[in-house]
């Protein structure tokens, strides 16, 4: 550790954050995944433009590990509106599993890509099957894992990695604005 200081660990804790988001989004999908095609527990619409949303949230922070500073304030600003619609959508279904559990049925069907077009068993195939949401928002809300309601699970992480990519968004910003202060032991010890 003698030769790190605390400047270069703040250069680069806010890559590894926005590491760590990404692949806790992808580990999220995986589950998302297991749930709907080994537990045959159904999406719902709002549960697949939650799985967008990750998806979108993945993109966007690993497109900001690569390029210049205002390309990663660009694509990382993005990740986070993407993890607060999925933060607002979690929230929605969240309502409708709570308060309309009783009254909602089911929601409008979402197929994203025709399963009829693509054979059953392909890839084509099952990423169609995986964007199809057919279960009840209010039913699918009220679904647990590990003895806590996915709805809840979801909105947690959404809002964790809004907070954590902001986090790392301010804090990348922070130190490239102390190497541009006129400090150039400081802009040494950063490169």
């Amino acid at each position: 550790m003698e030769g790190l200081d605390r400047v270069t660990l703040r250069g680069r804790a806010p890559a590894a954050v926005a590491i760590a988001v990404a692949a806790t989004a992808a580990a999220a999908l995986g589950l998302m995944l297991w749930l709907q095609f080994h537990r045959g527990l159904l999406p719902c619409s709002l549960c697949i433009y939650q799985r967008l949303a990750i998806v979108l949230l993945i993109v966007l922070v690993l497109l900001g590990l690569w390029g210049s500073a205002p390309w990663r304030r660009a694509s990382w600003s993005g990740a986070v509106l993407a993890s607060l619609a999925g933060a607002g959508l979690a929230g929605w279904q969240w309502h409708l599993a709570a308060a309309a559990a009783s009254r909602v049925r089911a929601c409008t069907a979402v197929q994203l890509l025709p399963e009829s077009s693509f054979a059953p068993g392909t890839l084509a195939g099952s990423l169609a099957a995986a964007l199809a949401g057919k279960g009840s928002c209010a039913v699918a809300g009220q679904a647990r894992w590990l003895g806590w309601p996915i709805t809840h699970w979801s909105l947690l992480f959404f809002l964790l990695s809004a907070l954590l990519i902001a986090w790392a968004l301010w804090s990348r910003s922070r130190t490239l604005a102390g190497k541009t202060s006129g400090n150039g032991a400081q802009w040494r010890q950063l490169r």
